[in-house]
């Protein structure tokens, strides 16, 4: 199911990217990339969760005019703790998630060109989820799914942006809640 769902992603990677040519509006086209932290909120139904840590995400982004683009991110959670069974004496689980999305992302109108505000939705693959008991792995997986967000970018100078986003991936028995905030260059 992993080599699959690497499969769609690839493709769809490759054709969004023969596809900018097509809808590029080259007065208001760029290339962005960029890293923030991610403070993260992992929750599960079936344990409580210790959320401290921090993680990153790296991204690319290409706009394609004022109101369209594609972004390509990897992001790495914190290691998250919780208890195995919380009713009953059990040990302690640490979970971690890395991968990649693929979001469109639109643009919302505004009056001004030094803030961007954006709503996002895609496809992220987690290939590779640890799952920890008493600080030995017991479970390494793939997970993935739909991804959501939103957000905001505002140019400090005609390169370099600060951007500040929140998203939400749905992943198998729990929900991953991240606030991102960071940095862009802008070409």
């Amino acid at each position: 199911m992993g080599n699959l769902a690497m499969n769609r992603t690839a493709i769809a990677v490759l054709l969004l990217t023969l596809s900018c040519n097509v809808i590029a509006d080259n007065d208001d086209a760029e290339w962005r990339i960029g890293g923030s932290l991610s403070f993260s909120d992992y929750q599960r139904d079936d344990q409580s969760v210790d959320n401290d840590g921090v993680g990153f995400e790296i991204f690319g982004q290409y706009k394609f005019n004022s109101w369209l683009g594609v972004e390509g991110s990897f992001y790495s959670s914190p290691e998250f703790k919780g208890d195995a069974n919380p009713n009953a004496a059990g040990g302690e689980t640490e979970t971690s998630y890395q991968g990649v999305a693929l979001n469109a992302i639109g643009y919302l109108p505004i009056p001004t060109e030094r803030l961007d505000l954006f709503l996002k939705a895609g496809y992220f693959n987690f290939f590779d989820v640890n799952l920890k008991v008493d600080g030995r792995t017991t479970d390494t997986s793939s997970d993935d799914g739909l991804a959501l967000g939103a957000g905001a970018s505002v140019a400090a100078t005609d390169n370099i942006g600060i951007r500040a986003e929140f998203d939400w991936y749905d992943v198998a028995g729990a929900e991953l809640w991240t606030i991102d905030i960071g940095i862009e260059y802008r070409f």
